[in-house]
């Protein structure tokens, strides 16, 4: 997993790039990002990434279908993954950056598996949000073990 040299994730969009200026609707567009990234996505994703909207305190107060419709519509107006996280980044503010990354990794991570494209996505958000290297895999190898459980 720690092969790093893999070709990175282009950020090119192949639609109209969102403008997103609402830090809820920015957090669950990254999610939605990060849950659409997997090749094999399935109910466990699904799951981690309801709970993740329905109970982070970035949310409270938002409709969850809402912001989940929203952020869909956002990826298709962004066509990829990577051009849906650009088009968020700016709204997030510094201190949620972190919590939001771990959040991505739980829902990524959620069936016990890292996919090819989930590892992409992996890199290019801990570049994106400027996490640190260590932290970074030790909180992937941490997820990992707790999604095997």
């Amino acid at each position: 997993m720690k092969n790093t040299t893999q070709p990175p994730i282009a950020s090119s969009n192949t639609g109209s790039a969102p403008r997103i200026t609402d830090e809820s609707e920015a957090c669950a567009a990254v999610l939605v990002a990060c849950l659409r990234s997997s090749e094999i996505y399935g109910m466990a994703e699904n799951a981690a990434f309801y709970n993740t909207i329905k109970n982070r305190n970035v949310f409270h107060g938002q409709d969850s279908d809402a912001l989940v419709a929203t952020a869909e519509k956002y990826l298709e107006l962004a066509g990829s993954p990577a051009a849906l996280i650009d088009a968020a980044f700016g709204a997030i503010r510094e201190q949620t950056r972190l919590p939001l990354f771990y959040q991505c990794l739980d829902v990524m991570l959620s069936d016990g598996v890292v996919t090819p494209q989930e590892h992409r996505i992996f890199l290019y958000m801990k570049s994106k949000f400027k996490v640190d290297n260590d932290v970074a895999w030790g909180a992937l190898e941490v997820l990992v073990v707790k999604n095997k459980l």
